[in-house]
């Protein structure tokens, strides 16, 4: 699992590496993926990117060093979002991720050393509450994905999409760069086993609550969320953990808080929440 970090420049990441990046404008989404997939092309990666129009995509990669060889030859590959997505009103996100794991593997059998996936998933944010609880569940897989293959992604946002859409899939990511926001907390997992990591605080508990609940949600029966990382937990995020659980049973699933330090365990048996064994 990498570790929480923020991201301050779209280089330095190798594979297993799961990040998010929202941008302002198309001149910044095109000063921050050129540089992210000419690590790539250094690290003899396969790189893949995903975003806009064929030919704003296209455009995007203009700078890129070696861009016409790198096309000609498959190392670089460029789509349109909608080629990818669809309209984001119906799709799969177990679906999608499969493709990119097959992707992974068609890069390895290329002889390529992994595959580096600059992929903007704005329209699918864009596209209604379903389509949002859906790319909650994707950037779960995703990061799961990202642990177990040699893929290097980085999801790109628009910055417009604002905070409260923004900060539950920022939460869903290791690596984080949201504007001047520094990264609190990160929910990884997936299905009955998820865990939280960092702090859990007022400012992160209402960014957190969507993510948790979509993720553990479409699991059913007993999902367990470890907190053995949580560094921190106040009130707020005690509440929300509260609010989580019983909206959750609602829908016929029972979430466990296990394994929290010391100082969490002492908010949560403020809540009752307590469940399973509490770490030094």
């Amino acid at each position: 699992m990498t570790a929480l970090r923020r991201w301050y420049s779209p280089t330095g990441l190798r594979p297993g590496d799961h990040a998010c990046w929202t941008y302002a404008d198309a001149a910044a989404f095109c000063t921050t993926v050129v540089p992210f997939l000419d690590e790539g092309r250094r690290r003899g990666e396969r790189l893949l990117l995903v975003g806009g129009s064929p030919a704003t995509v296209s455009e995007t990669v203009s700078s890129l060093p070696g861009r016409a060889e790198l096309l000609a030859s498959g190392q670089l590959e460029v789509r349109a979002a909608q080629e990818v997505y669809g309209s984001g009103r119906e799709w799969d996100p177990v679906a999608q991720v499969r493709h990119f794991r097959a992707e992974v593997e068609a890069a390895l059998d290329r002889g390529h050393h992994g595959l580096r996936v600059a992929a903007d998933v704005s329209v699918l944010a864009r596209a209604g509450s379903e389509s949002l609880r859906q790319l909650h569940v994707f950037e779960g897989l995703a990061d799961e994905l990202a642990d177990n293959a040699p893929l290097t992604g980085m999801c790109l946002y628009e910055a417009s999409l604002g905070d409260d859409v923004l900060g539950p899939l920022t939460v869903l990511h290791p690596i984080q760069h949201q504007g001047d926001r520094e990264p609190l907390g990160h929910l990884s997992g997936r299905g009955p086993r998820l865990a939280l990591h960092g702090d859990l605080d007022l400012s992160l508990a209402g960014h957190v609550f969507p993510a948790l609940v979509d993720l553990a949600g479409g699991a059913g029966g007993e999902v367990t969320l470890d907190l053995g990382d949580l560094d921190f937990l106040d009130v707020a995020g005690a509440r929300m953990l509260t609010e989580a659980v019983r909206r959750l049973a609602e829908d016929g699933v029972d979430l466990r808080l296990v394994g929290p330090r010391r100082a969490v365990a002492r908010c949560l048996e403020l809540f009752d929440l307590l469940d399973g064994q509490v770490s030094a």
